[in-house]
């Protein structure tokens, strides 16, 4: 499921989520798998857009 969108073991893979526990199962579901470039912004987004950090919005565009 992940590979269909681009989530592979082999890039960095940073999980995050509103306020961090979904980031957090997916992180740790990456590491059970043992993927080596995974981390989890603890946070979430409410903690990173509360604190006046840059974001941008709209569609991303595949590279």
């Amino acid at each position: 499921m992940w590979a269909e969108v681009g989530i592979t073991y082999d890039k960095y893979n940073a999980f995050y989520c509103g306020t961090g526990w979904r980031g957090s199962e997916a992180f740790f579901n990456a590491w059970l798998m043992g993927w080596p470039k995974v981390s989890v912004f603890d946070g979430g987004w409410f903690e990173w857009s509360s604190d006046g950090n840059p974001y941008e919005t709209g569609v991303p565009k595949n590279k």
